[in-house]
């Protein structure tokens, strides 16, 4: 148990009602109540968003958690210069009652370690820091336009000097370790982050059981995601485009909701390929999605950013391997034996990547139990706990 105040500094928003309730996303509550197993005095340094539309949100107000420290909501640039002094003084006064913080790279446009990169020498806390996105990197499919590469250099030079600062450095993926610190290991853990829990992973029993009475011998392919173009949306629909197959012989599923949905229902509305292609509205995460996951051959994963995504042990809970992008962030937490991988965003070779498995629909199974063998143990609540006997021994 940490017993020291400590105090997690994040953009993830939470809303307050007029009552003074405060709400969250479900996924930020699970999280949230397994970092109070093991924090005993945690606080929060975050955007609060003062609304009654309290609607698919949590209600954190009775968790435990000892203080919230509002910021201003940053929506980009103007909005971060705007804010820069409120929220500066928010941090202050986080920082004046912390032993331990905790920040992270994320954060657009203006990640909250920078807050605490100036203020560091001023006050005595810990610092721990996690990098598990790089919203701000190039990617393969980038243009190198001049305001990208010097946002590209800020950001990096900047992040670097905070995670080489802190007392304690989480990395979801060697990736970003090597990119920052090269060699050095010193104080530092690779902690892959997975939201899986040991009742969502199926028996190995019932992944076979579920193969061995499929039907439909159809490769069928879901697709599930945020739908945004750095999730290799655009990748996709190319690709399904230039499938060269028989009628009827790959079933594709897009589930997902974001600034691209229309894109994604007017493509599936004026294909006419010889691929089966839906959209579907996504479900709720926790039983719904694997259920719905589970329905599957393979769980295709293109995303174009160096990020882990969170849905290949998702996929790999449910016994399904993944058809993924050769990033880093994947091949991380990956290998041949559950995972085929294609160029990242090349379309044509996503293409070419789905037409192989056609005539082998054994080689899922195979892989799915892979997957299954390699996900379990890995669970949301032992990533907490690796994190835990971390900062323990470090801090």
């Amino acid at each position: 148990m940490i017993e020291n105040s400590y105090i997690l500094f994040t953009r993830i928003p939470l809303t307050k009602t007029g009552s003074g309730r405060i709400y969250c996303d479900p996924l930020w509550e699970k999280d949230l109540k397994i970092h109070l197993e093991y924090i005993d005095n945690f606080s929060i340094c975050c955007p609060i968003e003062y609304s009654e539309d309290t609607n698919k949100k949590k209600d954190i107000t009775d968790l435990g958690i000892k203080c919230f420290f509002p910021l201003k909501p940053d929506h980009g640039i103007a909005s971060a210069i705007k804010n820069f002094f409120p929220n500066l003084l928010s941090v202050t006064r986080a920082c004046k009652k912390a032993e331990i913080v905790h920040s992270g790279g994320a954060g657009w446009s203006f990640p909250l370690s920078f807050y605490l990169y100036f203020l560091k020498p001023f006050y005595s806390f810990k610092w721990i820091m996690l990098i598990e996105s790089s919203f701000w990197m190039l990617t393969s499919t980038d243009k190198k336009t001049p305001r990208k590469l010097i946002s590209n250099f800020i950001y990096k030079t900047l992040l670097a000097r905070c995670i080489k600062t802190a007392n304690a450095r989480i990395f979801t993926q060697s990736f970003y370790r090597n990119y920052f610190l090269g060699s050095e290991t010193d104080r530092t853990l690779i902690n892959a982050a997975s939201w899986i829990d040991d009742k969502s992973i199926l028996p190995a029993q019932a992944v076979k059981e579920r193969y061995n009475t499929k039907t439909d011998r159809k490769l069928r392919i879901i697709f599930p995601s945020r739908l945004t173009a750095d999730k290799g949306i655009f990748v996709v629909l190319d690709a399904i485009r230039k499938l060269d197959v028989l009628k009827n012989e790959v079933h594709i599923t897009l589930i997902g909701e974001g600034i691209l949905e229309q894109d994604c229902r007017n493509f599936v509305n004026e294909y006419h390929g010889n691929a089966d292609v839906s959209f579907q509205d996504p479900v709720a995460y926790g039983e719904p999605f694997f259920s719905a996951l589970s329905k599957y051959d393979f769980v295709l994963v293109p995303t174009i950013n160096q990020e882990q995504p969170r849905i290949v042990f998702d996929a790999f809970s449910q016994g399904v391997p993944v058809i993924g992008s050769d990033t880093s962030g994947i091949r991380d937490i990956t290998n041949d034996s559950n995972a085929i991988f294609f160029k990242c965003g090349d379309s044509s070779s996503l293409a070419k990547t789905i037409a192989s498995l056609i005539p082998n629909h054994r080689r899922s199974l195979e892989m799915g139990l892979a997957g299954l063998e390699y996900a379990t143990g890995k669970t949301h609540r032992q990533m907490h706990r690796d994190r835990e006997q971390f900062l323990i021994d470090v801090l």
